[in-house]
C-alpha cells in the first residue's frame, strides 16, 4: 500500500503536484538560522569544529534547494519534465535530511541530556516542517525524513538505557504516523488536481462547441443577410432588366449596390475585437475609392473611444448598413464635394458623425415620406441599442449615429 502510494502520478498530474511542493519552498528560507542558533546553544569545546562544519554543510544544503526550486519555479515547466525534477529533488533531500540527522551524532556524548532532548526536538519538528512542505509528493517526504528517522533511531538504540530505547521507537513510530497523514494529504491534494484538470478539460470542449455553434449562427446570419439584401436586389434588379425598363448606367449602379452589399456582409465578418475604429478604416477602404471617383474629398478626423464590448459580427453589419446608406445618399443626392467623418465620446455612448457639405433637405418631411431609407436607418440603430440623428440645412447634412459603450439589451 505505501508501495503505490509512493509511486509518480500521470505527468500532467505530477507536475501540478510538483507545483505545489515548489512553492511550498519558497516559505522555509528562514530555516538557514536553525542551524546557527543549534550551534550558539550546543557547541562546546569539545564539539565546536564538528558542529561549526555541519551548520555551514546544512545551511548550504537548504540554500541549494531553495536556488534549485526557485529556478525552476521561474522556468516554464513541462509535464514531461516533472519526473526528472521528481528524482534531482528526492536526491536533495536525502542529502539534507542525512545532515539534519547528523546532528544526533555529533552532540550524543558531548551535551548534557537535557541539551540532547533539545536535538529530539528539533528532529520532531523538522519532520513536521517537511509533511507541511512535501507531502503533495509523499516520495520527496520519505527522501528528507527516512535519513533523520535512520539516524537518530539508531544513535537513540545504541545509547541503550529504558529512555533512549523508548525515543528510539517513539521517532521510528512518529516517522510511520507522519508517512500515513503524507500519504492522505497526498491523495486528497491528488483529487483536487484531478478535479481542477477534469474542469479544465470541460471547460475548453463546451468553449470549442461554443464556437463551433457562434460559427454555425454567423454561417446562417450571413447567408441570412446576402437572401434579404444582395439576393432581394438581384431579384429586383432582374425584374426591372427583363421588363426594359434600365438602361445599361442604371443597370451598373445597381450591380454596384449589390457587390457593395456582398462587401459589408464579409466585412461584418472579420475580427475587429470590440474596436469600433477598425470597423470604420473598413468601411473607409470600401468606399474611398467610390468617393473618389465622383470627386469627393473625404475628411477622416476620428479619434480613440472606449471599446464596445457588444461589437460581434451581427451587430458590425448594423452598422455598416447604417454608414453605408448615409454614404449612398450623399452620394445619390446632396451634390456635396467633401465628407467628413468624426468620433467622439459623448457621456455613455460613443457618437459617430458624418458631415457633407450638399444642399440639405428637410428632415421632417423625409421622416414622414414613406420612403424606407430613414426609417430603416432608425430601425437598425435601435436594434443595437443606439439613436441616430439628422440635422440638416442649404450648407449640408450632419447624421449622427450615438453608440451605447454598454451592452445594449437587443430586443
Amino acid at each position: 500500500m505505501i508501495l503505490n502510494s509512493l509511486r509518480f502520478s500521470e505527468d500532467s498530474l505530477l507536475l501540478e503536484q510538483l507545483r505545489l511542493v515548489l512553492g511550498n519552498f519558497r516559505s522555509t528560507f528562514p530555516v538557514v538560522l536553525l542551524p546557527i542558533l543549534l550551534y550558539w546553544a550546543l557547541s562546546n569545546p569539545i564539539n565546536s569544529i564538528p558542529l561549526g562544519w555541519w551548520c555551514v554543510a546544512v545551511i548550504l544544503s537548504h540554500v541549494n534547494l531553495q536556488f534549485f526550486t526557485r529556478r525552476k519555479l521561474s522556468s516554464n515547466l513541462q509535464a514531461n519534465q516533472a519526473r526528472k525534477i521528481v528524482w534531482i529533488l528526492s536526491i536533495l533531500n536525502v542529502i539534507d535530511g542525512a545532515l539534519w540527522g547528523s546532528l544526533c551524532w555529533l552532540t550524543a556524548g558531548t551535551v548534557s541530556q537535557a541539551d540532547f532532548i533539545l536535538v529530539f526536538a528539533v528532529f520532531t519538528g523538522m519532520l513536521g516542517g517537511g509533511l507541511a512542505t512535501q507531502s503533495p509528493v509523499p516520495l520527496l517526504f520519505v527522501a528528507f525524513a527516512a535519513p533523520q528517522a535512520l539516524e537518530l533511531s539508531t544513535k537513540l538504540w545504541l545509547l541503550g538505557g529504558p529512555i533512549y530505547v523508548t525515543m528510539s521507537l517513539g521517532a521510528l513510530l512518529y516517522l510511520i504516523t507522519l508517512l500515513g497523514q503524507a500519504i492522505n494529504s497526498a491523495r486528497a491534494t491528488s483529487d483536487a488536481i484531478q478535479v481542477r484538470i477534469d474542469l479544465t478539460e470541460t471547460h475548453a470542449k463546451l468553449r470549442k462547441i461554443e464556437h463551433k455553434q457562434t460559427l454555425e449562427h454567423e454561417r446562417q446570419r450571413l447567408m441570412q443577410d446576402m437572401h434579404d439584401g444582395l439576393g432581394s436586389s438581384l431579384i429586383s434588379a432582374l425584374r426591372v432588366v427583363e421588363r426594359g425598363k434600365m438602361n445599361d448606367v442604371e443597370v451598373a449602379l445597381v450591380l454596384k449596390g449589390c457587390i457593395d452589399d456582398l462587401k459589408l456582409a464579409i466585412d461584418s465578418m472579420e475580427s475587429v475585437d470590440d474596436n469600433l475604429l477598425l470597423l470604420l478604416a473598413n468601411l473607409r477602404f470600401r468606399l474611398g475609392p467610390r468617393l473618389e471617383s465622383m470627386d469627393i474629398t473625404l475628411i477622416w478626423q476620428v479619434e480613440n473611444v472606449p471599446a464596445l464590448d457588444w461589437l460581434d459580427p451581427r451587430n458590425s453589419l448594423h452598422i455598416l448598413r447604417i454608414l453605408q446608406e448615409v454614404f449612398t445618399n450623399i452620394i445619390k443626392h446632396t451634390n456635396s464635394s467633401k465628407v467628413h467623418v468624426a468620433t467622439r465620446t459623448h457621456g455613455d455612448s460613443v457618437v459617430v458623425s458624418i458631415t457633407d457639405n450638399g444642399q440639405g433637405f428637410e428632415v421632417s418631411k423625409a421622416l414622414m415620406s414613406r420612403g424606407k431609407g430613414m426609417s430603416g436607418q432608425r430601425s437598425r440603430a435601435a436594434g443595437i441599442g443606439g439613436d441616430i440623428n439628422w440635422r440638416s440645412s442649404h450648407i449640408g447634412t450632419c447624421v449622427s449615429l450615438s453608440l451605447p459603450i454598454k451592452q445594449p439589451i437587443i430586443p
